[in-house]
């Protein structure tokens, strides 16, 4: 559970940000690279990242910015994008309306795919805090963090 975790939070932080520009043939070992090369043909502006047994590729492709984290093996185990909210799940969107009544929504949200499922992460918030919220796209929500304003 733990190496999941590292996994979509090292996935969110890579797709949020550019601090990870270095790129360079030292920073993903050549299986990795091949396979990434297979499964993301189209692929630009790759960028990778190695953080403990990990592969991170923050990329665009189609105009969009995606990132995929890979093992050590080459397999890929996740994949995560930023999306507009209004291309939530409608699921989730009326989930969201009815339990957070009051809160405003975020304009984007972050799609991660690990293991065959879907999650994404969305932030509501009020006058008095922000919930970072964990849905799939059946609708259910849990609080998966919350900080006071």
């Amino acid at each position: 559970m733990k190496k999941l975790r590292t996994v979509f939070a090292a996935a969110a932080l890579l797709l949020a940000s550019s601090a990870f520009a270095t790129t360079g043939p030292e920073k993903v070992s050549p299986k990795v690279k091949a396979m990434f090369e297979k499964n993301f043909t189209q692929a630009s502006d790759v960028n990778w990242e190695k953080k403990d047994d990990f592969y991170f590729a923050s990329f665009k492709l189609n105009a969009t910015e995606i990132s995929a984290a890979y093992n050590e093996n080459g397999d890929l185990v996740g994949i995560s994008r930023i999306i507009e909210t209004a291309q939530l799940p409608l699921n989730i969107t009326m989930a969201i309306s009815s339990k957070y009544e009051g809160y405003t929504v975020d304009k984007t949200a972050t799609e991660v795919t690990y293991d065959g499922q879907t999650s994404y992460y969305i932030n509501v918030q009020n006058d008095k805090q922000i919930l970072r919220l964990k849905c799939n796209s059946n609708g259910d929500t849990v609080i998966n963090n919350k900080t006071k304003k």
